[in-house]
């Protein structure tokens, strides 16, 4: 006999609802309800609304982090009350529901053991406007009291969940294409080079476009001259630019979602 699916140890919210609305409330009152003994984790509500290239990197760096069993929620939903689908996916142990949007691309890219479901509900909701409560967050309630994601879906290809146009870097020679995966609150501009695929930095790295600068590659933001960009690993998994007790994205004109353009004359 298959064993249940035991509680999960938590459930993890990623929306861009912000906090001066009720909607974040509405969305814990129904797991409240629903799934009582199950702590809520806030991984954030600030993402910049709409903003799934933002989404996507907040959910791939936080995944590894969340206890195994946990249930992520990721709500960044632009197309809400239209066809999209909702995807469950479980993956290296832990279970996320998402808009099938893109914003699963990082996890999907980092990741090689993936289940996927179409959890799309197969009766309207009470509001077409408001899934985040209405049915992300009744789905997530069932999965974090044990029910099997086999019950609350049909099985998906992977393969065919929608991916986000340019957050793959593409090396042509010794030239690197990116794009701006998010500016955090210090101003360092967090890209979307893997640290697994790009980590090993060369001597005199260059940043080419949009502004032609020269990087000091470095391991901790100290180490960063002064006057200076630094080009390191971050903590959240890609290589980050930086400025010295500064911002290195009001220096450089750089907002998410920019394209830029490296050169990194060494192998990587």
């Amino acid at each position: 006999m298959r064993q249940p699916i035991a509680q999960a140890p938590l459930i993890a919210l990623l929306t861009d609802f912000g906090l001066s609305d009720p909607y974040v409330g509405q969305m814990k009152a129904v797991l409240a309800a629903a799934a009582p003994a199950v702590p809520v984790l806030d991984l954030c509500h600030q993402v910049a609304p709409q903003d799934c290239f933002q989404a996507a990197f907040f959910l791939a760096a936080s995944l590894p982090w969340l206890p195994p069993g946990s249930v992520a929620v990721a709500v960044v939903d632009p197309g809400v009350g239209t066809q999209r689908r909702v995807a469950l996916v479980e993956t290296d142990g832990r279970r996320i529901l998402a808009p099938d949007n893109g914003i699963l691309t990082l996890v999907l890219d980092r990741t090689e053991n993936v289940q996927a479901f179409d959890a799309t509900p197969t009766t309207p909701p009470a509001s077409a406007t408001f899934h985040g409560r209405d049915v992300f967050a009744p789905l997530a309630a069932r999965l974090a009291m044990g029910e099997d994601a086999a019950r609350l879906g049909r099985p998906l290809d992977a393969a065919s969940l929608r991916r986000l146009d340019g957050l793959t870097p593409v090396r042509r020679g010794s030239r690197v294409t990116a794009r701006v995966l998010a500016v955090d609150h210090f101003g360092n501009v967090v890209t979307s080079c893997d640290i697994a695929g790009y980590g090993r930095l060369p001597q005199a790295p260059a940043l080419v476009s949009p502004v032609a600068r020269p990087l000091s590659p470095v391991t901790a933001y100290a180490a960063i001259p002064p006057g200076g960009i630094g080009l390191l690993a971050g903590s959240q998994g890609y290589l980050e630019l930086a400025a010295p007790c500064g911002s290195a994205a009001a220096t450089l004109g750089l907002g998410p979602g920019d394209s830029l353009e490296f050169d990194l004359a060494e192998e990587v």
